[in-house]
């Protein structure tokens, strides 16, 4: 029975959907790291985020509590809202039990309440996404910090040393700096090409993103409209507006504005000209990774320092910042200088260089980083490292290209291992697996051979092909299923490798070459599977029986001579 894990995300706090996207990136890559290494996962996520339908579009399993927004909203009581929310979370982590709790942000929890609950977790992981110093250094932060069994870092050292908790840098705390986390990564996103079909945008319309992120800060509203107001002003730019799914704004109607409040933007990232955008953690990253020019507009958070995150983009050269403003006269400057940074991003050489800048600011998503460290608390970790190198970006990138499945890698790279018992894979085996899984399932689409048989073809055929790199046997599949594609019998010839005999002694290219020959031969001489599958019944019934494949199908190439 397949080992199984069971970890919990905390999402209960913030006003907005940036924790729970963060955590949604490093479980998306949690998921599949254990759905290789053949570890059943039970991912649940404690939430009081109003934006936990992007839970439910990743297919991840939440439970929901109601938001300090929509409690103070319609007058809940405050102190029973919170005695009920410190035993919510009690009562599910009790239930649960889980092997490793995940924490973002704030380690004592919204409610204070971790501090008493985290004995009920085999263990804990804290998500330390840099924060105001008034709130790192608080006594009540710096206590919660060496409870924690790891403190992940979701930025460069180098850029987020100084931000970071000085108890996070203790003896007792140990401290993973894993670079920028975010949902998608670069292979994942689509051309450009896609996004301005999909926005129906011209081809002489510059395609610009404005966003306030998800939606729940006072004053997005106001920020969005008044963007939007500028660049309607604006010659030749076609308007997307990422709403946000905590929008409950008015939202704007336009024949150059598309409005959108759904999930699934982040994809889209790389088919947009520029940006005007709030300075979030998760809008900033994706712009900067899709290499989107940006002009980020930040926000007045309790913990996030957006005005220090867009200074420094904008001083690499990567984006523009707005100076906050929101009234008077200020208002006017603040609209002139959006309308200047505008013009000025309308040369394709101003974009290019910012694009190429933000490229470089932000090179790589580390989500899959994130998520190993993690796993290297539950699983040895020689194969968590093994894992991380089977699912490389070359393989995941050719993969999409393919339009083939990660589910479809993954079930056929256990095919090829055979042995579910069998010791985990070198870093060089497990990529030369991947790869070749790859080249195997490309083979099957070039050749339209339905994924499901490649599949169950696979699981049958391996046990008997006998020993093998895994290159060794991707290759005598092929040559197996090459053989069988002019007799166009998927049917019997699922039947027909039934009846193949279990091999240990001999190599997989031997073993695999006599197949070939033998239905080479077959169907030289006209016959069908059907025919194949009596020869071989009758040569594995024979008074002396083959011991091995080769015995068997030169018994049965003699039978059909």
């Amino acid at each position: 029975m397949a080992q199984m894990l069971r970890i919990v995300n905390y999402a209960v706090n913030g006003s907005g959907a940036g924790h729970l996207t963060r955590l949604l990136a490093i479980n998306r890559w949690l998921r599949r790291y254990t759905s290789l290494m053949g570890v059943r996962a039970e991912i649940y996520f404690l939430t009081s985020s109003e934006a936990d339908t992007l839970l439910f579009h990743e297919q991840f399993a939440s439970f929901k509590l109601p938001s300090k927004t929509i409690v103070g909203e319609t007058g809940i009581d405050k102190i029973t809202y919170i005695a009920l929310a410190k035993q919510w979370v009690w009562h599910s982590l009790a239930l649960l039990r889980p092997d490793l709790l995940i924490v973002d942000t704030f380690p004592r929890g919204s409610f204070g309440e971790l501090l008493s609950a985290l004995d009920l977790c085999r263990h804990k992981a804290f998500i330390h996404r840099p924060v105001k110093e008034e709130l790192a250094t608080r006594p009540d932060f710096q206590s919660m910090l060496p409870l924690y069994d790891l403190v992940v870092v979701p930025e460069y050292q180098e850029e987020a040393q100084a931000l970071v908790s000085p108890g996070a840098k203790g003896p007792r705390v140990q401290v993973r700096y894993s670079g920028p986390v975010m949902v998608r990564e670069r292979f994942e996103l689509w051309s450009r090409a896609e996004v301005r079909k999909h926005f129906a945008a011209k081809e002489d319309e510059l395609l610009v993103y404005v966003s306030a992120g998800g939606g729940g800060d006072p004053n997005a509203a106001d920020d969005l409209h008044r963007v939007c107001q500028v660049l309607l002003k604006e010659q030749g730019l076609r308007i997307v507006v990422g709403a946000g799914p905590l929008y409950r704004g008015r939202a704007l109607h336009d024949d150059r504005i598309v409005w959108q409040t759904q999930s699934g933007i982040a994809e889209q990232m790389a088919g947009f000209d520029l940006a005007v955008c709030a300075a979030g953690y998760n809008s900033y990253h994706e712009l900067l990774h899709a290499g989107v020019p940006t002009i980020f507009m930040p926000q007045a958070k309790i913990a996030d320092e957006q005005s220090r995150r867009a200074e420094r983009a904008a001083g690499a050269g990567a984006a523009f910042c707005l100076t906050e403003s929101r009234s008077g006269g200020a208002e006017v400057a603040w609209t002139e200088q959006l309308r200047d940074i505008v013009s000025k991003l309308r040369d394709p050489v101003v974009r290019n260089q910012a694009a190429q800048s933000a490229l470089a600011l932000v090179p790589k998503n580390h989500a899959r980083d994130a998520a190993a460290e993690l796993l290297k608390l539950l699983l040895p970790v020689h194969e968590v490292e093994s894992a991380q190198e089977s699912l490389n970006e070359k393989v995941l990138g050719s993969l999409r290209e393919s339009g083939l499945q990660f589910e479809q890698l993954v079930e056929l790279m256990h095919g090829l291992s055979g042995d579910a018992a069998a010791p985990a894979l070198s870093k060089q085996a497990a990529v030369e697996r991947s790869e070749k899984s790859l080249e195997l399932l490309q083979f099957s689409k070039r050749h339209g051979i339905p994924t499901a048989t490649l599949l169950r073809s696979v699981r049958l055929l391996v046990p008997k092909l006998g020993r093998g790199s895994s290159s060794e046997k991707v290759e005598a599949l092929q040559s197996i299923f090459e053989a069988l594609l002019p007799f166009a019998d998927w049917s019997s010839a699922m039947t027909l490798m039934k009846l193949l005999l279990g091999e240990r002694r001999l190599s997989a290219a031997v073993v695999g070459t006599a197949v070939e020959k033998f239905l080479l031969h077959l169907h030289a001489r006209g016959e069908t599977l059907h025919r194949a599958i009596t020869y071989l019944s009758a040569a594995a019934g024979a008074d002396q029986p083959p011991t091995g494949n080769v015995e068997l199908l030169d018994a049965a190439t003699r039978l059909c001579a």
